[in-house]
């Protein structure tokens, strides 16, 4: 048997997230009538503060099921490739810290600093998962 117990910990953390993003969409949903849509298209950069709640929860929503699948992914290859267990849950944690900077952040007035810095971790992250997981197909091929 496979036990991945790193991801599994890691995916169990960020569906908890997950939920509580799509129980806030249902919500902002309930308060704005709004069955299917947002209601408003779009927030002028700089202004997504002014962006109506649905709006930024509906984002928060989307932006976490665009960037964690493959994080996860990469983490669970990673741990079946046996790679270091320091750097998979080193990465493990740079995942849950960016997700939430990013989901604290979506809506703030700009400049800001927790959207702007969980984006930039995350993709630091995938970059870093990435250049591992490479490394370890070059090392055993």
């Amino acid at each position: 048997m496979i036990f991945l117990p790193i991801t599994l910990a890691t995916a169990s953390v960020l569906g908890i997230l997950y939920a509580l993003l799509s129980i806030a969409v249902s919500g902002e949903r309930g308060r704005s009538k709004i069955g299917l849509g947002t209601g408003e298209a779009s927030s002028a950069l700089g202004k997504e503060h002014e962006a109506p709640r649905l709006l930024i929860a509906v984002r928060r929503h989307g932006h976490f099921a665009e960037y964690v699948p493959i994080s996860l992914i990469l983490l669970m290859l990673l741990e079946l490739a046996n790679t270091n267990r320091d750097v998979v849950i080193g990465l493990a944690g740079t995942l849950i810290l960016a997700r939430l900077m990013i989901t604290a952040g979506m809506g703030r007035a700009a400049p800001n600093l927790l959207r702007a810095g969980g984006n930039v971790i995350q993709v630091l992250m995938i970059l870093t998962a990435c250049g591992f997981g490479l490394f370890a197909v070059a090392a055993n091929w």
